[in-house]
C-alpha cells in the first residue's frame, strides 16, 4: 500500500524528499482547489512544469514547487483566500508586499518545517510552501524591456543584500555588499510599480524578471500562456502552459537531458525540513512574525 496521498507508488526514494513533496503537492492541490471554485487561473512554471512534462510529477530531487499567475489571477486568488481559506491549516505570506503589490508570494502550511539557511534566523513562519510566482506583461519595446528588467532584478538584489546572501568574489557580490547599506524598503514601491505598470497592455509578452532567469530566458511569448490545460502530476492533475513545448524549449534548451550531480545539489533549497514539526519547534524559539514586513 502506498504511505502517500498524493504520490505514485514505486518511486524511487534515493534522495529522502517524497515525504516532502507529498506535502508540497498537498498544499499546490489546495491552491487548486481555491482556482476551480473561483474561476482562477495559474500554470506551473519552471521546474515544476519540466517535472510535469519530463517525469509526469516533480523532478526526483526538487524540494519545491512553482506556479505562475497574472497579478489580475493573484488577486483574486489572494481575496479569495482571505475572505474564505483554511487558515487554521494555511498561511499566504506575501514578500515585498506594498500598495497590493507583491514581489513573490508562498502559500506556507502551519504545523510544518522548510528551513532555508538564509532565512532560518529571521521571525517568519518557515513552513513547507508552494511559490506563486507573479507572470508580468512585459512590453514590445526592448528598451522598455530593459528598464523593467532593471527594476526587478534591483528587487531581487535588494532581498538578497537584506537576507545577508552569501556569494564570494564578482561584481554581484560587491553589488550586494553596497546595497546593505541602503535602507531596507528603499525604492522597493517605486520597483514595484516599473514592473506592474504594463498590466492592462495588450503585448505580445509576458516575463518573469523577479525570478532567477536571466534577461532573455525571461521573456515569454504570451500565446505560450494564453490557454491553460490539466496534466498528470503525480496522482492528481495540475494546470500547465498548453504551448509547454515552446516553453520548456525557450527556458531550458534540450529540457529532456538530465542534469550533473553537481547542477542538482545547486536546485536544492531546504537545510532542513519535517512534515510534521511546527517550524517553531524545530528551530527552538517562538516566532514573532516581525521580519515578515522586510521580505523582498
Amino acid at each position: 500500500m502506498n504511505e502517500y496521498k498524493y504520490m505514485r507508488e514505486g518511486l524511487d526514494s534515493q534522495y529522502g524528499i517524497l515525504p516532502l513533496q507529498d506535502k508540497i503537492l498537498e498544499i499546490a492541490v489546495y491552491i487548486d482547489s481555491i482556482c476551480k471554485n473561483y474561476n482562477i487561473d495559474y500554470c506551473l512554471m519552471g521546474g515544476s512544469a519540466l517535472g510535469a512534462k519530463r517525469h509526469n510529477g516533480f523532478i526526483p530531487w526538487d524540494d519545491d514547487l512553482d506556479i505562475f499567475m497574472t497579478p489580475d489571477n493573484y488577486e483574486k486568488f489572494r481575496e479569495c483566500f482571505c475572505a474564505n481559506g483554511d487558515k487554521e491549516k494555511y498561511y499566504l505570506q506575501e514578500w515585498g508586499a506594498v500598495d497590493g503589490m507583491v514581489t513573490i508570494s508562498k502559500l506556507r502550511m502551519n504545523c510544518t518545517t522548510y528551513i532555508e539557511s538564509m532565512l532560518k534566523n529571521w521571525n517568519i513562519h518557515q513552513g513547507i510552501y508552494v511559490d506563486i510566482f507573479i507572470l508580468h506583461t512585459c512590453p514590445n519595446s526592448k528598451f522598455s524591456q530593459l528598464k523593467q528588467f532593471f527594476w526587478a532584478k534591483y528587487l531581487v538584489m535588494k532581498g538578497l543584500s537584506i537576507r545577508n546572501y552569501d556569494r564570494r568574489g564578482g561584481l554581484i557580490s560587491l553589488v550586494l555588499s553596497i546595497m546593505r547599506f541602503f535602507p531596507n524598503r528603499m525604492l522597493v514601491r517605486y520597483s514595484l510599480k516599473q514592473v506592474y505598470k504594463y498590466r492592462n497592455n495588450q503585448t505580445k509578452y509576458y516575463c518573469n524578471f523577479l525570478g532567477k532567469a536571466i534577461f532573455k530566458n525571461a521573456i515569454y511569448k504570451r500565446k505560450w500562456f494564453e490557454k491553460t490545460v490539466y496534466a498528470q502530476f503525480e496522482k492528481v492533475e495540475l494546470k500547465i502552459p498548453q504551448e509547454l513545448h515552446s516553453f520548456l524549449t525557450y527556458r531550458f534548451g534540450d529540457y529532456m537531458k538530465i542534469p550533473s550531480c553537481q547542477q542538482i545539489k545547486r536546485e536544492q533549497h531546504a537545510e532542513f525540513w519535517s512534515v510534521s514539526r511546527d517550524y517553531r519547534e524545530s528551530l527552538k524559539r517562538n516566532v514573532s512574525f516581525i521580519d515578515e514586513k522586510n521580505l523582498i
